[in-house]
């Protein structure tokens, strides 16, 4: 089946299992004492009616550039009837169908409405739907909208069942969108729609075109050959109509912040918008009993949280975060459990974190969680009462007095000799852990409230249940009673210090000062595994006397980097777990090309010749072959030798070397010999 028609199924779905009600996902989700307020503000009640006035407004999307962003016919289909448009639509039915003679005063007058800016969007020349479902599916679209059917995450399509709210259904994309406007929202929505609801995740253009080009199914290469939208050339006379009845529908209420719009009173129970019905003076909602009931009382303040559907991702106090069937999508290190692959808790989020640094994590910058494919969408315009709400916790009892505290003994329970093993786990700046790499301890100070920090230590899994940071003072008692008097206040206050204040390492981290793990070749050949850039993650290395090495690719069966000078710093392949990429320590490196060698050759292992030198086994067609490296005279030698019949490959060799073939003495023999160029 077509990959169109595979995603086509899927919205089918959710628009079968849609009511015609708009959908608020804070509401449905969690339908609680407030639960009036917030439809009051996100459908948009509050743009007309007194009542309920949060600080953070529902905004409809900015008309002007209309006629830039969506195809006409989409727009008139949508004016006709919002919901059969896009399924759960909060935008209430405003005619009587798509014979109602004001729908297309009112399109030219729409299409008729200047952008602020001209400036056109340029796509560049490459484009992948592939890599753009990778992105779909797991920065964090997917916790609010379907995935697609064709996309297997790592746990496996969600089983029947495993769904347990509804999504944001999409509009028919292709309808609305050219491959360029739909790029073009996805890298900034706030340009269309700053109230937040539709967030930015800091999309590099190449990625907003991509992520466009896996929901259009757009499965050519050159983004330049995507239809564009077309254009559409407005009727003055129709565009005076359009206005007027705009203005008369009071559709700037919603569509332009800061209109002056008047105010109109909520009528009773028995009429108003409550009781409208499709193509009268009032809008028309199609709300469900629970919503219609709900609107009848709008009392309290509804949470900014549910308004922007925070809890898709995140949970608090327990509620909240992915079902199971959209936790698949949530991908990251499976080293860390859930926490390595699940956005953190908000739980006590406005004492947790420092207000500088909260407020940096709601404009888009301050990541310290690498190891999550999940990107945290920006909420620049939104973060103030963000901030404000989440800070309505109660407070935590404070940390101990600072003149009670040692800094000396800080440094010691952070490490692994005498403390709590900190650095087994956690970063420290640059210095990866010495296991999992969790995320860094060095910085704390700028990003968590002391409080906080003391709380958490005291019991991890009261904030995250099942979080892998052990309770390392149970019950509140030190298992350390040799530092500080075992006095678990003192011992908190006093890592948070030398978090805070000291100078050096937490004690336990090797010595890399004095290149105590560089390899140094004298006597004889090294050989070290190691993951190497240009290598692989089964890269052999051999470092030979007089300042000459090789890389070989364990995966590929063949060479891979020549380089002089110094070998290799063997710190993280040894005493990391997670171990990085390395590069080689030396100069003047010299690649061997990528490509696959003809016939097909599988890597069977290797053995030491005597002088540690590396002979690499490889079998191809049932013949075996013994490639042998050693150093001669500054250079590099490769002896070649395989018994039985043989379809002679073509032999590769480092790109920018002098090559010489020397005289191997039998015919199943080849000896090359590589030097690097004055």
């Amino acid at each position: 089946m077509p990959l169109a028609r595979l995603i086509a199924c899927g919205l089918l779905a959710v628009a079968l299992n849609a009511t015609a009600a708009p959908l608020v996902p804070g509401f449905d989700r969690f339908p609680g004492p407030t639960g009036g307020a917030l439809l009051f503000l996100e459908l948009g009640c509050a743009n007309c009616h007194p009542g309920p006035r949060p600080g953070l407004p529902r905004q409809a999307p900015l008309l002007p550039g209309l006629a830039q962003r969506a195809r006409p016919d989409w727009v008139r289909s949508f004016l006709a009837d919002p919901r059969a448009s896009r399924p759960g639509s909060n935008m209430p039915s405003l005619f009587s169908g798509p014979d109602d003679p004001r729908i297309e005063p009112v399109l030219h007058y729409l299409l008729s409405l200047k952008p602020p800016s001209a400036k056109k969007r340029e796509l560049g020349k490459d484009v992948n739907a592939e890599r753009g479902s990778e992105l779909y599916h797991t920065i964090g679209c997917a916790a609010c909208h379907d995935p697609s059917p064709d996309f297997h995450p790592p746990a496996g399509r969600p089983q029947p069942g495993e769904a347990t709210y509804a999504a944001v259904a999409f509009p028919q994309l292709r309808d609305k969108y050219s491959l360029e406007s739909l790029a073009r929202f996805l890298e900034a929505p706030a340009a269309v729609r700053p109230d937040g609801r539709m967030p930015g995740f800091g999309l590099k253009p190449t990625e907003a075109t991509d992520i466009a080009a896996h929901l259009l199914d757009f499965q050519d290469s050159d983004p330049r050959n995507a239809a564009k939208l077309g254009r559409f050339s407005p009727d003055p006379a129709l565009v005076a109509r359009g206005a007027e009845i705009y203005a008369r529908m009071r559709c700037a209420a919603c569509h332009e912040p800061g209109a002056v719009v008047a105010t109109v009173p909520i009528a009773d129970a028995s009429g108003g918008c409550l009781t409208a019905g499709r193509g009268g003076e009032l809008p028309f909602y199609d709300l469900n009993e629970a919503q219609r009931k709900a609107l009848q009382a709008p009392d309290g303040t509804p949470s900014p949280i549910h308004a922007l559907n925070c809890l898709a991702c995140h949970s608090d106090q327990g509620t909240g975060g992915p079902d199971p069937a959209r936790g698949r999508y949530f991908v990251g290190d499976e080293a860390l459990g859930d926490s390595g692959r699940l956005p953190p808790p908000l739980t006590g989020i406005g004492h947790k974190l420092q207000p500088g640094w909260l407020d940096g994590v709601l404009k888009g910058g301050n990541r310290v969680r690498p190891y999550l494919s999940t990107r945290m969408p920006l909420y620049p315009a939104q973060a103030a009462v963000l901030a404000a709400a989440f800070q309505e916790a109660h407070p935590l009892p404070p940390m101990v007095d600072e003149s009670r505290t040692d800094l000396e003994a800080g440094r010691t329970l952070l490490g692994t000799q005498g403390g709590v093993n900190c650095i087994t786990c956690h970063t420290w700046g640059s210095r990866p852990s010495l296991g999992i790499q969790a995320l860094d301890l060095s910085a704390l100070e700028k990003r968590l409230q002391p409080e906080w920090f003391r709380t958490y230590l005291l019991d991890p899994a009261a904030y995250r249940p099942g979080t892998l940071m052990p309770p390392l003072w149970p019950g509140g008692k030190s298992m350390i009673p040799d530092v500080l008097e075992g006095d678990p206040e003192r011992q908190i206050a006093s890592i948070w210090a030398f978090i805070a204040k000291g100078e050096g390492l937490p004690a336990g981290f090797p010595d890399l000062a004095s290149g105590a793990f560089e390899l140094i070749p004298k006597d004889r050949a090294i050989v070290q595994r190691a993951f190497l850039h240009g290598a692989g993650p089964q890269a052999i290395l051999a470092g030979f006397p007089g300042g000459v090495n090789l890389a070989y690719n364990g995966e590929t069966g063949q060479p891979a980097r020549m380089w002089r000078g110094r070998f290799f710093d063997a710190y993280s392949t040894w005493f990391v777990r997670a171990a990085p990429f390395e590069e080689p320590l030396g100069t003047d490196i010299l690649d061997w090309p990528s490509e696959p060698q003809t016939p097909a050759i599988r890597f069977r292992g290797y053995r030491l010749e005597p002088d540690g030198s590396p002979v690499f086994l490889l079998e191809t067609g049932g013949v075996e072959i013994a490639e042998h490296f050693s150093a001669r005279d500054g250079a590099l030698r490769r002896e070649l030798s395989w018994t039985g019949p043989l379809v002679e490959p073509v032999w590769t060799h480092p790109s920018g070397a002098a090559v010489i073939e020397e005289p191997a003495g039998a015919p199943a023999k080849r000896c090359f010999v590589y030097r690097w160029k004055p």
